[in-house]
């Protein structure tokens, strides 16, 4: 898509005869319907812009992927 970035997400071709054509794309990111954890989110009342992911979640990292914006201790 143009002027979209670099996002994950889906794109659908279909064979029609010898021709591929595109049929439908869908980008992933936060409030999508393809990650179950927005919605529980939402349900705690946390919207995306209140969390951050961590790539590890065991224990407390030194330093947080998003510089602790969103820590709450």
């Amino acid at each position: 898509m143009a002027d979209a970035g670099n996002m994950p997400g889906a794109v659908f071709y279909e064979r029609a005869g010898d021709t591929i054509v595109r049929k439908n794309s869908c980008v992933f990111g936060p409030g999508d319907l393809y990650c179950s954890h927005w919605n529980l989110l939402a349900l705690a009342g946390l919207s995306e812009q209140q969390w951050t992911p961590q790539f590890s979640y065991l224990k407390r990292p030194e330093s947080l992927d998003d510089g602790g914006e969103n820590l709450i201790d």
